[in-house]
């Protein structure tokens, strides 16, 4: 009912009241009041980007993990980080909302950052090891160029887990020209202890792959300059952000140069790294190496291509030093590609989301329609199931590897870079193989933790506000025997260190060379060959620079579905 109207009603009701209060029939001419003017609304003074951090409080107070210990909005004061710069303004704002729930284990913010160097850690306090915000465009179709060697840079990049990249395809890593035996002088412009680069990672189906830039390969030119680390770090970091490169580089062998030259490019990239297959006795040990859990069409065919190789493996080896993670489903598919057939039907994951989120109070999600793959669906999130039976999935065997379960321990080559996703398939498959699962860690440098994975059971979906994808912490995964909680990471087994002087697969590779040593139980297993010939020169890894790490993920994304 109008304001107007209840006015209205009011009056002629008093007058009727009056009426009959009269002690004689004098007629009466009533004087009917007018009506009060009905209130104005305030208008809304807040700017977009206040209502938007408002939205963005809002959502957290729903469905945020932790949101059970978040302060009212009055306390919060959400309207203050409404910034000129929306992005900045909502970074800063989610940071703040991540610095509130504090783990009783540690005494910290479960969602503390933590930076590792020479052994030793501390707290980042500007940036949350789960939660971040992204503009959507950069989501999709290789949003963003991943090659960059700053590293504050690099911390922000997200890679597009559509399988899509927009880069040159590659990243470097540096060492002192003093730990490269056989290396000549002529390589670089300054003596013999300078640093020098060489090939980190090279991404299957990029320009740098297709013109055959390969991991391990010594780097004498940039753009036919020769560039030193110590000197010509910005010269470095701009020709390898450039939309074009002449990459000339020297095989100590042969001491020959080869230049190759490629430009950036839209490309979709194949998630597997490598795969091969090696028998050191009697042994048949099969080896994956894996980039992203991306979107079912892209990560599915790679997969299957890969493990219908691998057919009589009697061991198995994945690679996940450089993946942080990327759909749970796509973790899912891996995980049903090794399992064997005995498995079907039992658990392999439950996703538990807050209370909020069970009891069907999540009412904000109405306003977020489901996007899977950017294509907007006819439902929303509140569609859907939250309560922990519903978020439970079973084994589902995939294709024929392994079906009869003649493997019986995995080995899992990480580092502190492996994330998210990948530490969901480690810690679901741990109860299928009786915890014969063991982790090799491959620091790079010393500021990687060589003794955890990241640290990361916690997953989200996207919640799209304005033209921003906001990923907050909405759920923790637990295995089928309800273990988790891995915040600090998952503890490794075996030492060993990211050997660039060998590709990724190559049993002289230093990682892959102490699995198949723990496999054999010979610890002083030597292969008779590499299938590179830059055996000649050695590194330590303790002497690679921190520079030029691959691009960070961190990401346990979730395409939830109506049961």
């Amino acid at each position: 009912m109008s304001l107007f109207k209840g006015a209205l009603i009011a009056a002629f009701t008093l007058i009727f009241l009056n009426a009959c209060s009269k002690p004689d029939d004098t007629p009466v001419t009533p004087t009917v009041p007018m009506p009060e003017p009905e209130p104005e609304v305030p208008a809304d003074t807040r700017t977009y980007q206040q209502r938007l951090a408002d939205s963005l409080y809002k959502y957290a107070q729903q469905i945020y993990y932790w949101n059970a210990q978040l302060p009212d909005s009055a306390t919060f004061k959400p309207l203050s980080y409404g910034q000129f710069d929306t992005l900045i303004g909502l970074k800063n704002e989610l940071l703040a909302i991540t610095r509130i729930a504090v783990n009783p284990v540690t005494g910290k913010p479960y969602e503390q950052y933590m930076s590792y160097q020479n052994g030793m850690s501390s707290d980042v306090n500007t940036t949350s090891k789960y939660s971040y915000i992204v503009a959507t465009s950069d989501l999709y179709g290789g949003g963003v160029a991943n090659v960059i060697a700053d590293q504050d840079k690099v911390q922000e990049l997200k890679m597009t887990l559509d399988g899509k990249e927009n880069e040159l395809g590659f990243t470097m890593g540096f060492a002192r020209v003093s730990y490269l035996a056989g290396t000549p002088k002529a390589m670089t412009s300054s003596p013999q202890d300078s640093i020098i680069g060489l090939v980190r990672v090279v991404t299957k189906g990029s320009p740098a792959w297709n013109a055959g830039v390969r991991r391990g390969d010594l780097v004498s030119k940039f753009n036919g300059n020769t560039l030193t680390y110590a000197n010509n770090l910005t010269q470095i970091s701009n020709a390898l952000n450039g939309s074009s490169l002449a990459l000339t580089t020297y095989d100590p062998a042969t001491k020959k140069e080869n230049t190759m030259s490629f430009s950036k490019a839209v490309y979709t990239f194949n998630p597997v790294f490598r795969d091969t297959m090696i028998t050191v006795g009697s042994k048949k040990i099969a080896y994956i190496a894996y980039k992203a859990f991306t979107i079912g069409d892209n990560t599915q065919p790679a997969l299957r291509a890969a493990f219908d190789k691998f057919s009589g493996a009697t061991d198995l080896v994945i690679d996940l030093r450089y993946n942080g993670g990327g759909y749970v489903s796509s973790a899912e598919f891996f995980a049903n590609s090794i399992l064997p057939a005995s498995a079907n039907g039992g658990v392999l994951f439950k996703e538990f989301y807050n209370t909020t989120m069970q009891n069907k109070q999540a009412v904000l999600l109405k306003n977020q329609p489901v996007f899977l793959n950017n294509v907007k669906q006819s439902y929303s999130y509140f569609d859907i199931d939250y309560s922990v039976a519903g978020n439970t999935e079973v084994v589902k065997k995939e294709g024929s590897f392994n079906t009869g379960g003649t493997i019986t321990s995995v080995y899992f080559i990480v580092s502190s870079n492996t994330a998210s996703a990948s530490e969901l398939l480690i810690n679901s498959l741990k109860p299928y193989f009786n915890n014969q699962v063991y982790l090799i860690n491959a620091p790079f440098s010393n500021s990687d933790n060589p003794d955890y994975t990241y640290g990361k059971p916690i997953g989200f979906f996207e919640i799209r506000l304005g033209k921003y994808s906001i990923y907050m912490s909405n759920f923790e995964s637990k295995n089928k025997n309800d273990e988790g909680g891995y915040y600090q990471g998952l503890k490794t087994d075996i030492k060993s260190n990211d050997d660039i002087r060998y590709d990724l697969g190559d049993p002289s590779e230093s990682s892959f060379l102490a699995a198949i040593r723990k496999i054999t139980g010979n610890i002083t297993y030597q292969p008779t060959a590499t299938t590179i010939s830059r055996s000649v020169y050695s590194i330590a890894s303790q002497v690679i620079a921190p520079v030029g790490k691959p691009t960070k993920v961190f990401d346990m994304v979730e395409t939830p579905r109506r049961k």
